[in-house]
Parts: structure tokens; sequence; C-alpha cells
């Protein structure tokens, strides 16, 4: 017999293994390795590079990009450098950004 586990957005039971709820369809949790950076699809002004690694490191959107910002200025172009890598090495992950926006519309504004 599957264990279940409640959901803590919707109260309801999911599976122990479960990394989406099959009843509201929130995201339960990190079940990908810190090695798997994703560029978001939804969060993004340029890329997505900085909002896939604020929803990887749990940062505002706006703090990463203001670090990319600050290390462009100080530190001689470097963070436009890092970025334009990041773009290119990140494949962008649709799933995650499906989950991110379905977990902020049941949260509300």
């Amino acid at each position: 017999m599957p264990q279940d586990k409640t959901c803590p957005f919707c109260a309801e039971d999911v599976r122990v293994e479960a990394i989406k709820c099959k009843h509201c369809g929130s995201f339960l949790g990190d079940r990908r390795s810190p090695s798997e950076w994703f560029r978001s699809t939804s969060d993004r002004a340029v890329a997505g590079v900085c909002g896939g690694l604020a929803l990887q490191f749990g940062l505002p959107t706006t703090l990463v990009r203001l670090a990319f910002v600050l290390m462009t200025i100080f530190f001689g172009g470097v963070g436009l450098i890092i970025y334009v890598v990041l773009w290119v090495i990140m494949p962008q992950d649709e799933w995650i950004d499906e989950v991110e926006r379905t977990t902020r519309d049941l949260r509300g504004p």
C-alpha cells in the first residue's frame, strides 16, 4: 500500500514520492539536484537566466538581476559575460515554470 502525505497547499493526500500535487498542481518541494539549473519562461526580462537562478536559490529575482548589473559595472563586464554563458548553457524548463505559475495562482496576489 503506497504511503501518503498531505499537500501543504490544498490539504489533499498525495503519494510520498509525488513532485506535484495531482489535485491542485502545486510543486511539493525541490526534488531537483543542485546542479540542475533552468531558465525561466515566465519570470524573464531578457532570457530568463535571473528568474531561473532566483527560483533555484529561493531569492527574489530583483536581487539576482541587481547582482548581475553590479558585476557588470564594477568588475569590467564579468556579469554580462556570465549572463551570456548561462543563457547559452542553461535549458528552459517549462514544467517548473508551469508549477510556479500554478502555485502563484493558488496563493493569490
